[in-house]
């Protein structure tokens, strides 16, 4: 048994967190399947079979998007001097919901007219969520941060509550419309952006007394 108290150097979660996010991200494109038409096919069935993709390519291109967030969010791990076994499960149970996502993904793709599909995919997007703030928090807590990111650690957990709030949005969404509750994720990176440049115009017009 390893001692939940000693400390582990975080290179390996950081190696671990890059594999199963390229492997997750490689994965997405294989829930959009090529059909075997014959060469006969008809141009407007082909037409037709191309259109109906269209859902799967939007659920695609946002699930890269939000897993490209994820893994620069993930870069969390630099700022963080050390772990322990219990911050280490936490980020193991993270990146098994990140593992899921195409799943999840070629789910609401495939199936998207039914609620429970989609209920999944906002519960997966809501873990995510809630297990990486969980990350950054403990970590807060038993003092693994570097100096620099204790001072701003504030404004980073307040960062970390932007996917658990949109995803709990988007579950209440789902009962009404589960068709639109998906692309309410599309906020997050347009929120995300905006909530760091307006955090970094805050401390730069501070430092020079603005």
């Amino acid at each position: 048994m390893t001692d939940s108290t000693l400390n582990l150097p975080t290179n390996r979660i950081e190696t671990l967190a890059d594999g199963i996010f390229a492997i997750a991200m490689t994965l997405l494109v294989l829930g959009i399947s090529v059909p075997n038409l014959p060469s006969s096919t008809d141009p407007q069935v082909f037409n037709a079979y191309i259109f109906s993709l269209i859902p799967e390519i939007l659920v695609y291109i946002l699930s890269f998007i939000l897993l490209a967030v994820f893994w620069l969010n993930h870069h969390v791990f630099f700022v963080i001097k050390k772990s322990d076994i219990t911050l280490l499960w936490i980020n193991i149970f993270f990146l098994m919901s990140i593992a899921i996502v195409p799943f999840t993904t070629s789910l609401i793709g495939k199936y998207g007219q039914f609620h429970l599909s989609v209920l999944i995919f906002d519960l997966n997007m809501l873990i995510i969520g809630i297990l990486f703030y969980s990350i950054f928090a403990y970590a807060k807590r038993h003092d693994f941060l570097v100096g620099s990111a204790q001072k701003k650690s504030a404004s980073i957990q307040r960062s970390n509550l932007i996917l658990p709030i949109l995803a709990g949005v988007a579950i209440i969404i789902s009962f009404f419309n589960s068709k639109w509750s998906v692309f309410i994720f599309f906020l997050l990176p347009i929120t995300f952006t905006l909530y760091n440049f307006a955090r970094h115009l805050f401390v730069r017009n501070k430092d020079h007394g603005g």
